[in-house]
């Protein structure tokens, strides 16, 4: 399906109640319904081709590549050697590309509940797609919530690329979840998720980052620009057993490694950790 669009068809991503941003479609590529979503892709000017799941854009050609490799490479390069990766939810592969950049990854477990969103995200974002057929990746389709509960001391990263907390994704957001993240990381084990938008979901915030307290020694907000998602400022969570995000950066490993970023850097690795002033006032950071 491929149709040519009307001068009023318009994807709009709401950001409240009262904002809605809209961005022109100028084709349709994919609409199909899972057992969990709905799923589009569409053909943008400004940002691409765009992924959407239940009317909410997740992946936008544009700028993907600054939220994948900063929900990769912060936790990444905070671990003296990951060898084996968990990545939860992330079905679109844009995790595993990065991750799989680490020459010390030998094993990368994607657990996604959606088969679908992987089947799209294969035919329609090959780029973002390309490590699914990666030897050292193993791809599960099933719920992370129930899988995590039979892991212990098995993974040296985590990485929870989830949807929002509704429907299937909330459990994500449980501190039974994080516990269980928790025993399943190794003794130096890290973990990143996505944490939305300061601006706009301040709640959703502070209950992740008091969850992720209560069982966490260490946990830390980082921040990037996503020009694609809601108000642009996006948070990521850190959180770990002991190791602290900047004085543990392994700077040398980081020297070493050939890998080409597009936004993720050293320095960007730091002051990503310097979050604004009305960040920390809201949220005790």
């Amino acid at each position: 399906m491929n149709t040519a669009p009307e001068k009023s068809d318009w994807f709009q991503a709401r950001y409240s109640q009262d904002t809605i941003l809209s961005l022109r479609i100028t084709a349709r590529l994919h609409s199909s319904r899972s057992p969990f979503q709905k799923i589009e892709v569409f053909d943008t000017d400004d940002f691409g081709r765009i992924l959407v799941l239940d009317g909410v854009l997740n992946v936008a050609e544009l700028d993907e590549f600054i939220y994948h490799e900063m929900m990769t490479h912060v936790p990444l390069f905070t671990h003296e050697k990951p060898e084996r990766i968990l990545v939860v939810g992330g079905g679109d592969g844009g995790i595993l590309r990065e991750a799989v950049k680490h020459d010390c990854v030998r094993d990368a477990v994607l657990v996604e509940i959606d088969k679908e969103v992987t089947d799209v995200s294969r035919r329609f974002f090959p780029k973002v797609s390309s490590a699914l057929s990666d030897s050292r990746v193993t791809v599960i389709h099933d719920d992370a919530s129930k899988y995590i509960q039979s892991q212990r001391n098995a993974f040296d990263g985590i990485i929870i690329d989830s949807t929002d907390p509704i429907g299937a994704g909330e459990r994500l957001f449980t501190p039974q979840f994080y516990r269980n993240c928790f025993a399943a990381l190794t003794e130096n084990g890290v973990l990143s998720a996505q944490s939305e938008s300061p601006f706009f979901d301040p709640d959703i915030v502070k209950d992740l980052y008091a969850t992720a307290a209560q069982v966490f020694p260490i946990v830390r907000m980082y921040t990037a620009f996503m020009p694609s998602y809601v108000s642009g400022l996006w948070s990521f969570l850190y959180a770990s057993k002991n190791t602290d995000p900047v004085a543990g950066f392994q700077a040398e490993r980081y020297a070493h490694m050939n890998i080409e970023y597009q936004y993720y850097n050293a320095d960007i690795h730091r002051a990503s950790f310097s979050l604004p002033s009305f960040v920390k006032k809201q949220f005790s950071m």
